[in-house]
């Protein structure tokens, strides 16, 4: 998580484009949820998920997020 706080720093990114503490809102941002299925990633949008998709760890759901805010 340290390294995906500051790729986003260095990357200009705010932080109010994604919550990776698993608390909150839908507001309309990625988050970061662990779940009975594994690391959760998904984007909320109007109380909808555009975005839905399962990884095996954390990192790999962090390089996910990373990716596609870095885009």
């Amino acid at each position: 998580k340290k390294k995906f706080i500051k790729i986003m720093k260095k990357t200009h990114v705010p932080n109010f484009y994604y919550n990776i503490e698993g608390t909150g809102r839908d507001d309309e941002r990625f988050y970061l949820n662990k779940d009975e299925h594994g690391w959760n990633v998904y984007y909320a949008e109007r109380g909808c998920k555009t975005t839905n998709k399962y990884f095996n760890s954390e990192s790999e759901a962090l390089e996910y997020i990373c990716k596609r805010l870095t885009e």
